[in-house]
């Protein structure tokens, strides 16, 4: 008989021990599931909200009117060329997708940047565009008179500063 009670105790500190090591495992396995859940998240820059519209059309604003480099940009259009002008666009473009890759994109660890930076990007760029022609036709720079070609420069000498200015204000804020 004393020799199954030992058995029984034995059985039982063995099963006791068991139990410890499934609660470690649990523990673990807890853990695993909080920095998953974590990783899989959504990006705050994945998503284009009204608050991030808002904040490129201010920051769009300031650069553009911040010091009225606009006049400067009039200026300059009437001495490009149509291809000069056409190169300040997509160099607006590239410094727009280099300054959000390099401000807030980067952190992101995985390859999916990809799939939504290029939207972040063509939101603030067009919204920078509509800006900098609102704010030339406000100051009376362009109007219905003006010419194609005329409205082109002058947009393509603004821009930059534009899309300077609603990047910025795109990546503040944001987690």
């Amino acid at each position: 008989m004393p020799a199954r009670k030992q058995k029984g105790q034995e059985i039982l500190k063995e099963e006791e021990r068991i139990e410890k090591l499934e609660q470690k495992e649990l523990k673990k396995l807890q853990e695993l599931q909080k920095e998953v859940r974590k990783d899989v998240g959504s990006h705050p820059l994945t998503k284009i909200t009204r608050s991030d519209i808002v904040r490129s059309f201010i920051g769009a604003l300031i650069g553009t009117v911040g010091h009225f480099a606009f006049f400067y940009g009039v200026e300059l259009a009437d001495r490009i060329s149509l291809v000069r002008a056409s190169a300040l666009y997509i160099l607006s473009a590239v410094v727009a997708f280099f300054f959000m890759y390099y401000s807030g994109f980067r952190k992101v660890k995985e390859v999916r940047i990809m799939r939504f930076i290029p939207v972040r990007v063509v939101v603030v760029y067009f919204i920078s565009l509509f800006v900098v022609l609102i704010t030339l036709f406000i100051f009376g720079l362009i109007d219905s008179s003006s010419s194609f070609e005329h409205i082109f420069k002058v947009i393509s000498t603004t821009l930059m500063l534009a899309v300077l200015g609603a990047s910025t204000a795109d990546i503040l804020g944001k987690e």
